[in-house]
């Protein structure tokens, strides 16, 4: 009997329970291979079921990401942090910064090992008296050593980066609709399951991955646009 029905099954099961968290990646094939007993060719049969089903979608490199059933369309471009940093109003909270080891998601993503030593940036960005945007950011800690020596709340980590020499040369970036969880709900000040924008972003330096961050955005106050040529 094909064992795939059984890893696909209780894998929609983990995703439709929340039990993979928004904006981490699901274990890679390997591993599911490891935790199911099979060979890693099932355990991407099972994924490919769920990929065109809707549950997941592959970042090339990265992984695979619960989507909720989520279409994947267009292009949008994010406006750098230097422009949001002008506004007199708008101010940049650094809730966390500092050295951690990486998950075993994480070191997926960033192409590390789990347990490598990674910069964790936690930080809350707000207009006036309004909180607006939540960052939780990862860095190789070993292209960037010394980035947690500067002023966060003020300077690009972009710019940072470029000073260090690890110039950004690729992003790739994921944007959807989501509800907002306990943490996200109570820092954003709204209520829990209010909706919002969750943009997951990977960033490159030549061919290595540097940095890996999500931001979730308060949908009653941010709308993103492009234009293009049909």
């Amino acid at each position: 009997m094909a064992k795939y029905p059984l890893i696909k099954t209780t894998l929609k099961d983990r995703l439709l329970g929340g039990h993979y968290l928004e904006g981490l990646p699901l274990p890679s094939e390997p591993q599911l291979a490891r935790e199911f007993e099979v060979s890693r060719m099932t355990a991407r049969r099972a994924i490919d079921e769920l990929e065109r089903e809707g549950y997941v979608y592959r970042v090339q490199g990265a992984g695979t990401f619960p989507t909720g059933k989520r279409f994947r369309q267009g292009m949008f471009r994010v406006r750098p942090f230097k422009e949001w940093a002008r506004h007199p109003d708008h101010r940049t909270h650094v809730l966390r910064a500092l050295t951690v080891g990486a998950t075993p998601e994480i070191a997926a993503v960033l192409h590390l090992n789990a347990g490598d030593p990674v910069l964790y940036v936690h930080r809350l960005r707000t207009a006036g008296d309004e909180a607006l945007v939540i960052e939780k950011r990862y860095i190789n800690s070993a292209l960037a050593p010394s980035l947690l020596d500067h002023d966060l709340s003020s300077e690009s980590i972009h710019e940072v980066m470029i000073g260090l020499g690890v110039p950004i040369t690729r992003v790739e970036q994921n944007l959807e609709a989501v509800n907002l969880r306990q943490e996200e709900a109570e820092l954003l000040r709204v209520p829990l399951g209010t909706a919002a924008f969750l943009l997951r972003r990977t960033s490159y330096s030549g061919p290595q991955r540097v940095s890996y961050v999500n931001y979730w955005v308060r949908g009653d106050r941010y709308a993103f646009q492009d234009s293009f040529e049909p």
